[in-house]
């Protein structure tokens, strides 16, 4: 049984599996800015739970380097004795910031093995193109096989990484439905959208899917006036997909 809590309306959650519970991309506090404000700032348009009332934390895990994910207001009023663990890019930022008042683990690329927590087993999925640094994935193993591959822009997967993910029954799949272009010379295609989650879920076969990264914030800045954005209902979403779960709210479920 895996127990999940969305955090925030974009993507953040709290994930009890395997007797651990994980805080994943945590951002309750605050704006997160992309590089300036004038280029890019966003804030929640529904407020997140509050960080008092997340209860007992075994682990911060961080899977993306961007401010949304990897959000170091946030990080700063949790508690100091929660660990992290982070991807490369996200320890690399993280480091810069809290230099040595903390300690990092880092979660490597499934070429180069997993990370382990417990019975848990942790590696980054990254994009085929080295010039994309955005839809990169992680994949969450648990020792009953009730595993977690977790996308939040969307994942296009190469034959190598089908062929190893293919080994491994996917239990809930944490994805986009939404779709939020921009100019390709300010990244091109952010989030994936429900075609490429259709295709994802082929190859994978989850059991369930659970979207993220879906909120319409509040924005300001060059980005929010030229980008073209699609957020399709929860009701469209299941037509497409029957295994598709909508986590609407802050309550618990379990799967």
């Amino acid at each position: 049984m895996i127990s999940l809590q969305r955090l925030n309306q974009d993507t953040s959650w709290k994930i009890t599996i395997a007797n651990q519970t994980l805080l994943l991309d945590p951002w309750l506090t605050g704006t997160e800015i992309d590089g300036f404000s004038w280029f890019n700032e966003q804030w929640h348009a529904t407020p997140p739970v509050a960080i008092e009332a997340l209860g007992v934390i075994d682990y911060i895990i961080i899977s993306q380097p961007f401010s949304d994910h990897c959000h170091e207001e946030t990080l700063q009023l949790l508690s100091p004795k929660i660990p992290i663990a982070a991807v490369p890019a996200a320890r690399k930022r993280l480091e810069k910031t809290f230099e040595q008042s903390r300690a990092f683990q880092t979660i490597p690329d499934y070429k180069n093995g997993f990370w382990n927590l417990g019975e848990l087993r942790f590696a980054q999925f990254r994009t085929a193109s080295l010039l994309d640094q955005v839809h990169n994935a992680l994949l969450i193993l648990s020792p009953n096989g009730e595993n977690i591959f977790y996308a939040p822009h969307g994942f296009v997967p190469n034959a190598k990484q089908v062929a190893v993910l293919k080994q491994y029954p996917i239990h809930v799949l944490i994805t986009t439905v939404s779709e939020y272009h921009l100019p390709f010379f300010l990244g091109g295609t952010v989030n994936l959208g429900l075609g490429i989650l259709q295709k994802l879920a082929h190859i994978l076969n989850p059991r369930h899917i659970i979207s993220t990264h879906d909120e319409q914030k509040y924005a300001k800045g060059l980005v929010p006036k030229i980008a073209r954005t699609f957020y399709p209902s929860a009701a469209m979403v299941l037509e497409k997909q029957a295994n598709f779960v909508a986590v609407e709210d802050y309550s618990v479920i379990e799967l």
